[in-house]
């Protein structure tokens, strides 16, 4: 069915919005507005989705896209379009989708990939060690002050090539521009935040300037002197500065505060992480579900999309509560509390699909090893005075200040770092080539079920091919991006243009988490897939065959060769991908003989056969 207002829903759903106690507040709102109307369609102009499931679907369902335009319509109304702060937006990482959303991402992914973060621990901890030195002769003093914000600040300076003179300007520049994501933001905060954007855009363009002029190592130097057929343009490069600088702060500033507040209301968690200190490792999670910074992520339909049993039309606003899926009972006993001891989990507030957030190793690090050394150097820490304050925002949700005393340990044992441990990876059904019916308007279902997901997968595909109205068919520009992306792939190095734009013309980006499998050996599935970010393992009767990274394809064996799949690919990392046609491939590879022997060559050299 297709919702309507519920109005005790919807009076929740003002004052979650449109009051301080429900911005500075809003888990008891969640709640209600969950039991009452868990696919709502508000009076606000948009749908909200408050149950786990609903959520992580909206985030990694392709029909599920982008429209900042729409988005900012329906959050701060027609006026949007004279504010420089949103405009200058528009075509940012974070607010695009397809191929032109690879492209930006791609410049940018393999400085935060884990190996990377990994190598910077030890780094991040000195760091933490130097801040907490005078915090301790102090006997405490401001968290968010004294470390919350100069920790990633630090970071994400140092790895952007930010001088660490400029730096401490845009925390309060940050906080007046990301007002832009609330809902119904006053004209005070609009003009704040046109402000903060034009400082942010002239200094940004001077420092590309002035990479330019002096090159070096850093992220924001490697973007302005690209010397690629594609380099970004000044523009872009800018938009993306300003992206991961204010990313790569404000939600751990942020985290950082809430986590620990958080702590220090459940005294017997805190003695639990004493007790055992490698609950430190899978501990981030764990506060990023109980108090994350970004509450919410917003999408629009571009297809009938069934949510939890009520049909969301095309075109449709949608805003996914990310705090509200963190907080459901159906996926969490005790979701109001912390449970430091609660089996691995994947929270919702690092976002999925192909806008998972790209700093999610770099950010639980900074939360790990910075908790970690609070309590290895403290005996004691307490609240100093009031109880904090949260901001009187909803979007980006964080305390105003948080000031502790702090008893240093009488004698002090540093926990040791510990060894890496691997991300929580997805549940899977055994393997088995026989699928079960899907509804290709369903949403997509949670990692975990296997089977399930391919079948949906199978049904996804079918209805794009025949429906040309499905808003998944690409044409204009975006064709022609889909095209480029497509064409680096090695599959299809001997085919023309044409020709693979007719792969690119059904092509859409499907994500896999850690161990979900991509294809299924001797299982029918109608599509393959063009790795955009991330790895895979590729097995064949159990035995472990090589890895697939980005440029790869996978999926396009068997059918090539005429025989069902000959491999299971299972995801190694977060991926990227973007989903191909199986009968579009083939019917490609029957026109064109040499598109063909080059694919077949192609998977020769893959296999070493």
């Amino acid at each position: 069915m297709t919702g309507t207002t519920n109005e005790a829903a919807d009076a929740v759903a003002v004052r979650l919005f449109t009051t301080p106690e429900g911005r500075r507040d809003p888990y008891p709102l969640y709640h209600e507005l969950r039991r009452l109307d868990p696919v709502h369609r508000s009076s606000l102009g948009m749908w909200l989705v408050t149950r786990y499931d609903d959520v992580s679907a909206v985030a990694r369902d392709p029909r599920f896209g982008k429209d900042f335009g729409k988005q900012m319509q329906t959050t701060v109304g027609p006026s949007w379009q004279t504010h420089p702060a949103i405009t200058n937006r528009v075509g940012s990482m974070l607010n695009i989708d397809g191929a032109a959303h690879a492209r930006l991402r791609s410049r940018v992914i393999g400085a935060f990939k884990r190996r990377k973060i990994d190598a910077l621990r030890q780094d991040i901890e000195r760091y933490v060690d130097s801040l907490l030195d005078p915090y301790a002769e102090a006997g405490g003093g401001d968290l968010l002050e004294a470390v919350a914000f100069p920790l990633p600040v630090y970071v994400i300076g140092e790895m952007l090539g930010v001088p660490e003179t400029d730096r401490a300007q845009f925390r309060q520049l940050v906080s007046d521009l990301v007002a832009i994501f609330e809902v119904g933001p006053s004209d005070e905060m609009m003009a704040s935040a046109d402000a903060a954007e034009g400082r942010i855009r002239s200094y940004f363009l001077d420092l590309i300037a002035e990479k330019r002029r002096s090159p070096d190592d850093k992220i924001l130097s490697q973007l302005a002197n690209d010397p690629s057929e594609d380099p970004m343009t000044d523009d872009e490069v800018c938009d993306m500065a300003s992206l991961l600088f204010g990313a790569g702060f404000e939600t751990t500033t942020n985290l950082l505060g809430n986590s620990v507040w958080g702590l220090l209301q459940q005294p017997e968690q805190v003695q639990k992480l004493r007790d055992e200190p490698a609950l430190f490792q899978t501990l981030p999670d764990e506060l990023l579900r109980y108090d994350g910074t970004a509450q919410a992520i917003s999408r629009y339909t571009v297809d009938d999309v069934d949510l939890g049993g009520v049909t969301i039309p095309a075109g449709e606003s949608v805003m996914a509560l990310l705090g509200a899926g963190n907080h459901d009972p159906a996926q969490f006993e005790r979701p109001d509390e912390i449970d430091v001891m609660r089996e691995r989990f994947r929270p919702l507030s690092l976002g999925g699909g192909i806008h998972f957030c790209l700093g999610a190793s770099l950010a639980k690090a900074e939360i790990e090893i910075t908790v970690r050394g609070l309590f290895d150097r403290f005996e004691k820490i307490e609240l100093a005075g009031a109880a904090p304050r949260f901001r009187d925002r909803l979007i980006l949700r964080g305390l105003e200040s948080l000031h502790l005393k702090c008893d240093v340990a009488k004698a002090r044992a540093r926990t040791p770092l510990p060894a890496i441990v691997e991300e929580a990876v997805s549940v899977t059904t055994p393997v088995s080539s026989e699928l079960p019916e899907a509804n290709a308007s369903s949403a997509r279902p949670l990692p975990g079920t296997g089977a399930d997901d391919a079948a949906w997968r199978n049904a996804l595909r079918a209805r794009v091919e025949s429906r040309p109205d499905s808003g998944l068919v690409r044409s204009g520009s975006d064709l022609l991006s889909m095209v480029v992306l497509l064409a680096r792939a090695g599959l299809f190095a001997r085919c023309t243009p044409a020709e693979i734009e007719e792969l690119a013309a059904t092509a859409y980006p499907l994500s896999f988490e850690p161990g979900e499998r991509l294809t299924i050996e001797g299982a029918e599935s109608l599509d393959c897939y063009v790795i955009a970010e991330g790895e895979a393992d590729v097995s064949i009767g159990g035995e472990h065959v090589r890895k697939v990274g980005e440029h790869g394809v996978v999926g396009e064996r068997g059918p090539l060769e005429g025989r069902p799949r000959s491999a299971t690919v299972t995801a190694l990392s977060d991926m990227i991908t973007y989903a191909i046609s199986r009968e579009r491939l083939l019917a490609l590879a029957d026109r064109s003989p040499n598109a063909r022997q080059g694919m077949l060559d192609y998977i020769r050299e893959s296999y070493d056969d």
